[in-house]
């Protein structure tokens, strides 16, 4: 008989750890999900108008002005920095996609945020003083929907548009 019972219990053990491990799939497949997703999108940019992006030589990179948001432009796309995280797009509006720090061009990685707030409130101190008059690179970005936010602006000669 205790061959009969031997492959029963053997049976039943094997029943119970694969129900086991089944019941406890879903569970660590959702405790994973929740791990590893984190990064969250930034709030929309609202602005009244088109910003105006001028030129910052240190990092070698356009910074928007006169507005409440990290936003740069190097390289036909913008990048902003909003709580502790970098963000990517092809216009000033979006739609953003976190960048890790190696996207991120080494001019914006090169400086902490702090110092790229100095180099633009320097430059928009600058840019607001001079008025029409003010030499430096910069351009106001479009707002159309064909070009997503890319603009067109005064630039030094021999320059390309946005002097890539």
């Amino acid at each position: 008989m205790s061959q009969h019972v031997k492959p029963w219990m053997i049976g039943l053990s094997l029943s119970l750890v694969v129900g086991v491990a089944l019941a406890s799939a879903p569970v660590w497949a959702g405790v994973d999900i929740n791990v590893n997703v984190g990064i969250p999108l930034p709030p929309p940019i609202e602005v009244e108008a088109p910003p105006a992006m001028v030129f910052l030589a240190e990092p070698g990179v356009y910074v928007a002005v006169g507005v409440p948001y990290d936003i740069f432009f190097i390289g036909d796309r913008y990048y902003y920095f909003h709580g502790g995280y970098w963000y990517g797009a092809r216009g000033y509006g979006g739609p953003w996609v976190h960048v890790g720090d190696r996207s991120v061009p080494q001019g914006l990685r090169r400086h902490k945020v702090e110092e790229l707030h100095e180099f633009r409130e320097r430059e928009f101190h600058r840019y607001t003083a001079e008025g029409p008059k003010y030499q430096g690179r910069h351009f106001r970005a479009k707002a159309d929907q064909g070009s997503r936010g890319r603009g067109e602006g005064r630039h030094k000669e021999g320059r390309g548009r946005h002097d890539r």
